[in-house]
């Protein structure tokens, strides 16, 4: 045979395929596309467009461009051997007729070097031509420089054609593997290979439910936001893997109890759609439930980063109270003396007028911070070492504050005596009228003067983890925080002792950010001669540089967050498109069949419907439901990010559906009018 047979031959089979391959090719391209321009814009060339210091973006994109190629793998290779197995019947009529199956397997090579060059040299050629657009739009989020030289990065584009090629590969070894194994005749029947219904539905259907409800309930009780962080993937698994097996298992449940309804089967519009379906239920659930899973991990990314992004304003006000704002941590209680603070106090004030800062809207905070668990009407402070597995739901964050600094900051005085505390409760309740701290066996207990809703630290401080708070406003903190330090330096550890000090000043971004380098590097170095000062670390950020942070990592979750969306939603098309062609194949012999003994037009469409509502939106409302459930959970991981504002999450989530279920129903309505047309013999080819 000459040279040329097998790449026609291979051409003509992707050719006359084209209803099936044209889409899987451009999904192919566009997936090259949007990993080179990942890697693209994660390159030092365009890094370096931003301000130095600045890799959060950098990173973010990276880890996205690792999952574009996950996915794109995982993809692939499913919709590759859903191709495959489309063409197994031409394969075995290739055999009938004397084609070996070494002969067979060169016409599947040259498909995969066919289909390869094309995606890799469209998905580059069109990466290229739109990553100066998506640059800008990454750097408009990320408030970066914008220019408009063009660039093309080498190391990307070979990155993405070794990252792809293996993986077209990998779908042309798992072909030629496939096709080699089975027999003329097998081909032959290849399309219908597991129709019939799975067993042990109720076997798999209780399992589902179970994962379900075990994934639901952790969702629902889980309250640290660390803990929500650590087990979210945990749960996303479980949601998963109940989602398969209650898609297939439910929809052949849901079609045998269908057909039990005499007076909903017998009719012409349901009796072929249900026993139509009742055959090939395991594959249309499992279809049914990966545009379901694909659907709500749109929802989840596009609520989350959505909000993120537009709530980054009030996210940078709660971080940063003030335009400067330092925070130091001392060795000891010594050291948070009245002597002390005043003179690290005077000297930020000086260096801050010698820049010319104002110093408005002071915020003065002085506090010790411990974590306890709640035990017999006792905070045990030395929790981890009584008993290391404590619920985040039974501990306590306690911050002691003197009542002087209180009535300073608040103009409130509460004329404490020795012994006494006044509480501030936050997101807990107390209603005994005293309060033990304990350090171990040592234990010091206050009379409750007076308790109230409320709290005195900053939220960055106190929010983050979503515990218990109980403020004590007491007489003396030096006094009051001594049982802390009762066990020496061992201790020290299970403690903070921290002095907040924030203030306006007027000047301008660059002044600010100048003014936070000097109180931080040039500072220290001359209060450190002080021995008495003992502190640990002092840390100064500006409103200026913070705010630079959030929008580059909130800026750069966002852009990663629509472009894997846009991913995804291909993804879910495809699926759709594929599941309606496929679907429509198998079903135009039944309705042809239905046409002969006088079911009109008008009939098969309204069939048809009835066929497409009965389980076309089931994965758009499953979507929902694990989006309602995981609702909670996202919002305490939210939490991490500074991000605590309920209404704007809401508003993004429902929104995030609204335009979800919109483009879903418009997807729904198109592909319908492809499989009315397989059914009803008004287009596509032949199969």
């Amino acid at each position: 045979m000459k040279t040329a047979f097998y790449p026609r031959l291979a051409w003509d089979g992707l050719r006359k395929n084209r209803r099936l391959a044209w889409p899987y090719l451009f999904t192919c391209v566009c997936m090259v596309a949007m990993h080179y321009i990942l890697g693209f814009l994660s390159s030092g060339a365009v890094m370096s467009l931003l301000p130095r210091g600045r890799t959060i973006t950098s990173s973010v994109l990276h880890l996205g461009m690792y999952v574009m190629l996950l996915f794109s793998l995982i993809f692939l290779f499913y919709t590759h051997s859903f191709l495959i197995r489309r063409r197994q019947k031409e394969f075995g009529l290739y055999n009938v007729l004397g084609m070996g199956k070494r002969n067979i397997a060169r016409i599947v090579v040259w498909e995969t070097l066919i289909t390869a060059a094309i995606a890799l040299a469209g998905g580059l050629l069109l990466g290229a031509a739109l990553s100066k657009l998506a640059e800008l739009a990454l750097m408009n989020l990320i408030s970066g420089t914008i220019d408009y030289r063009i660039r093309i990065d080498n190391e990307s584009i070979g990155a993405t054609i070794v990252s792809y090629a293996l993986i077209f590969a990998l779908n042309g070894v798992s072909a030629v593997i496939r096709t080699a194994r089975g027999s003329a005749v097998s081909l032959m029947k290849a399309e219908n290979v597991g129709e019939k219904p799975p067993k042990g539905n109720l076997l798999l259907a209780a399992a589902g439910l179970a994962l379900l409800g075990a994934a639901y309930w952790m969702a629902v009780t889980i309250t640290n936001p660390a803990d929500a962080l650590g087990w979210f993937f945990v749960a996303v698994l479980m949601v998963i893997a109940a989602t398969y097996l209650l898609m297939i298992a439910g929809s052949v449940w849901l079609c045998r109890r269908l057909q039990t309804k005499r007076d909903f089967y017998y009719q012409p519009r349901h009796f072929v759609a249900v026993s139509s379906m009742a055959y090939r239920m395991k594959r249309n659930g499992a279809g049914l439930a990966s545009i379901c899973v694909i659907a709500t991990m749109v929802l989840v990314m596009l609520s989350s980063v959505t909000c993120l992004w537009f709530g980054s304003e009030a996210s940078i006000s709660a971080q940063y109270p003030r335009e400067i704002n330092v925070t130091t941590h001392f060795n000891g209680l010594a050291q948070l003396a009245d002597e002390n603070i005043d003179i690290l106090r005077s000297s930020l004030l000086s260096t801050a007028r010698e820049h010319g800062g104002k110093l408005d809207r002071l915020i003065d905070q002085r506090y010790v911070n411990v974590t306890g668990a709640l035990e017999d009407g006792v905070i045990q402070c030395d929790y981890e070492a009584v008993n290391r597995r404590v619920d985040a739901g039974h501990l306590y964050d306690i911050y002691l504050v003197s009542a002087a600094d209180y009535a300073a900051a608040t103009g409130v005085a509460f004329g404490l005596e020795e012994g006494e505390a006044a509480l501030l409760l936050n997101r807990c309740d107390w209603s005994g009228d005293a309060i033990t701290l304990a350090m171990g066996e040592a234990t010091s207990a206050f009379h409750v003067v007076n308790a109230e809703k409320g709290s005195f630290i900053n939220p960055k401080y106190t929010d983050s983890m979503q515990l218990s708070e109980i403020t004590m406003i007491v007489p003396d903190l030096l006094s009051a925080a001594s049982l802390f330090e009762a066990k020496g330096d061992a201790s020290r550890g299970k403690y903070q002792l921290r002095w907040l000090f924030s203030f306006d000043t007027g000047l301008s971004d660059e002044a600010n950010k100048a003014l936070e380098y000097e109180m931080e590097v040039n500072l220290p170095n001359s209060l450190l001669a002080d021995e008495n000062l003992g502190f640990r670390g002092l840390y100064v950020q500006s409103r200026a540089n913070g705010a630079a942070e959030f929008y580059d990592l909130n800026g750069g979750l966002m852009f990663l967050g629509v472009l894997l969306s846009l991913a995804f939603l291909m993804a879910a098309v495809l699926i759709i498109y594929y599941k309606q062609v496929s679907e429509g194949y198998e079903d135009a012999r039944r309705f042809d069949i239905m046409q002969k003994v006088g079911m009109t037009k008008p009939e098969i469409r309204k069939s048809i419907s009835s066929q497409l509502l009965m389980v076309f939106f089931l994965p758009l409302a499953a979507a929902g439901l694990h989006l309602a459930f995981a609702f909670p959970m996202i919002r305490r991981m939210m939490r991490l990010f500074s991000m605590d504002n309920m209404g704007l999450f809401v508003l993004t989530t429902l929104l995030s559906f609204g335009v979800f279920a919109a483009f879903y129903a418009l997807v729904y309505h198109l592909t319908s009018g492809v499989y009315f047309r397989i059914v009803s013999g008004t287009g596509g080819e032949a199969q």
